[in-house]
């Protein structure tokens, strides 16, 4: 069993860890209010590069902030993405009259979050584009069809190149010449790790948990089976996902390099083979900490790597990095990322990499000048108003309010009835945070509920509050999805009206039509569709069987079965795709492991429907 050597905290240690970081380089800002850093000092004349992601890889992505690399880091709790309106507030602390490159690490809940932020400044008429980073090996081809490579330490090459990009030559490079140079780079990265043990996520106060409705929560606060200790495994993920293999006895450090680097660089691994190196490419080796490997190891692993590269695959690299740039919190751990400097670009690839920059994580020299004007505690600014208290849309369709809140309220304690067991379920299949998830979003709405501070009338107005405070409570893929859908429903009735040319209470006919086009709008931010094991398997058997019987009760029911259904079903999506099926085997005796986001919603829908019959 692994042992959290962590120390203990009395208050919220990310907010204290980025105002730390802040103080490192006077340039930072901090806007506490939304985990936001950003460069103080960088024009609105050149391209500006946003990234994130969740806590517990630093110094990625807040240590790279700074002049010649990103101009905002956005950061959510430890391993699970920032909302949507921490990483809009994000795109507005810094805008830029060339726009701005999101780049974000290939996980589902970073692309969905991420990649709505952007969307929503697209269509405030800004100029964005979102770049996806994927440079792991150890995922194989068979598997990434549907999920992509997973993002590793090749990300922190990406912000150096995209960012020198923007800011060389006065600054004349285009929104599309720094999202290309940032996709050559991308499709020519790979990454592979090592490891001798899972982490442990720390256990954390926050400032909000008093309540139990605002804690972190984001992965679960149960152990991972660790590694044995004689044993070591290659290609795990940075969130403890499964890697290729695991070897005992631990092995001679040039034994374990020459099999990491085959990895990379046998064309006779079609699964694993996807960076090409002809004879003359130059390329560059990053030696990353996945957090508790000593600067001692690193620098010999990177000696033993250049000579391996050297005498094995005739190749010197011309670029040599090594350090602590994208870690598992306190992962016992390296990873080896090669670039093909060659086919990224060659000498443009070059000059960027060695563009000067004064980055915190990149470990450069800050000018006296920059320190003189210092900031001190003004880095930490006040949330802007437009964020603290956005202006939601309004209608003239109405709700029956008792009818909602009976059926938010009963459908709310139906999850935290059924949290434990969905727990249990993710700690298996994911990160084990599902139940909490679901949890935090059901107290945070019957805490609005009884501070009578969630509109009950206006559908559209609702619905909008009702996206904020699942995004905000719930977090992670799952606050994500939810609030997609939620929105897509407020939308809908929105358009409804509009078409109608008046306004109309809602009944059954009105919610098919919004379902099924709230279906639409999520559809178009995940793959999952019904029997890829996913919450999808209970939404939509509900919404068809609602459009073919208007029964709300039928439709509940048409839920639950194809929760049910998902023990038998192999994953396509999330976590679970990783894991072995031999941990699904101690449910057996129920007749398999289900999908734990398919069993909570169909928990919820439960709950909604059991209300709306009573009335």
């Amino acid at each position: 069993m692994t042992v959290s050597n962590h120390w203990q905290y009395s208050d919220e240690i990310l907010t204290n860890s980025l105002r730390g970081l802040v103080r490192t380089n006077p340039d930072l800002k901090y806007l506490a209010a939304e985990r936001v850093v950003y460069s103080s000092s960088s024009s609105k004349d050149k391209v500006a590069i946003l990234s994130g992601g969740g806590a517990g890889h630093e110094p990625l992505h807040a240590g790279f902030v700074g002049k010649g690399m990103l101009d905002v880091a956005v950061s959510g709790q430890v391993f699970a993405s920032p909302s949507v309106k921490q990483i809009y507030s994000g795109l507005k602390a810094k805008k830029s009259n060339k726009g701005t490159l999101v780049v974000v690490k290939n996980y589902t809940g970073d692309v969905i979050h991420f990649g709505m932020a952007t969307q929503k400044v697209q269509a405030e008429g800004y100029n964005a584009k979102l770049l996806v980073v994927q440079d792991d090996v150890a995922v194989p081809r068979s598997k990434n069809a549907m999920v992509g490579r997973r993002a590793l330490a090749g990300t922190c090459l990406v912000h150096k190149v995209i960012g020198a990009k923007a800011a060389q030559d006065g600054a004349k490079a285009t929104l599309d010449e720094v999202y290309d140079i940032g996709q050559r780079v991308n499709r020519n990265l790979a990454t592979v790790g090592a490891s001798l043990d899972h982490v442990v996520i720390p256990k954390i106060t926050t400032e909000e948990n008093s309540t139990n409705e605002d804690e972190d929560g984001s992965d679960s606060d149960e152990e991972v089976e660790g590694l044995k200790p004689d044993e070591a495994e290659i290609g795990m993920g940075i969130h403890n996902e499964p890697g290729i293999k695991r070897i005992s006895p631990i092995p001679d450090i040039n034994d374990l390099l020459d099999e990491m680097l085959g990895y990379i660089f046998s064309k006779e691994d079609k699964e694993r083979h996807y960076v090409d190196f002809d004879d003359g490419d130059e390329v560059a080796l990053l030696v990353n900490s996945l957090g508790a490997t000593s600067n001692l190891e690193l620098f010999a692993i990177q000696n033993y790597a250049v000579q391996l590269l050297r005498k094995k695959y005739g190749i010197d690299p011309v670029r040599c990095y090594t350090g602590t740039f994208t870690t598992s919190l306190d992962g016992p751990g390296f990873s080896i990322t090669i670039l093909n400097i060659t086919k990224a670009g060659g000498k443009e690839i070059k000059e960027c990499l060695d563009y000067p920059t004064d980055v915190p994580a990149w470990n450069c020299h800050v000018s006296s000048a920059t320190w003189e004007n210092a900031l001190g505690d003004q880095a930490v600014v006040e949330e802007p108003e437009e964020i603290a208290h956005p202006k939601l849309p309004t209608s003239n369709v109405k709700f029956d309010s008792k009818l909602f809140r009976e059926m938010l309220t009963e459908g709310s304690k139906r999850a935290l009835e059924k949290e434990p067991k969905i727990t249990l379920y993710d700690t298996v299949a994911g990160d084990g945070d599902c139940g909490e998830t679901l949890s935090r979003g059901a107290n945070g709405i019957l805490k609005a509920f009884r501070k009578n501070s969630l509109e009950e009338t206006d559908a559209v107005k609702s619905l909008s509050q009702l996206t904020d405070l699942i995004e905000t409570k719930m977090g992670g893929t799952s606050g994500g999805l939810y609030a997609i859908f939620i929105s897509g429903l407020a939308n809908s009735f929105k358009r409804q009206e509009e078409q109608n040319g008046k306004g109309f209470n809602v009944g059954i006919n009105a919610t098919v039509t919004a379902l099924k086009d709230a279906l639409a709008t999520l559809e178009n931010y995940t793959r999952a569709r019904k029997g890829d094991r996913t919450m999808m398997d209970a939404l939509i058997p509900f919404i068809e069987k609602l459009d073919t019987t208007k029964d709300v009760k039928k439709a509940a029911l048409a839920a639950h079965e194809g929760a049910e259904a998902t023990r038998k079903m192999n994953a396509m999506f999330g976590r679970a795709a990783y894991v072995g099926k031999e941990e699904f085997k101690q449910f057996e005796a129920e007749g398999g492991l289900p999908d734990p986001g398919a069993i909570g919603l169909a928990a919820i829908l439960s709950g909604f429907a059991d209300a709306y019959s009573k009335n």
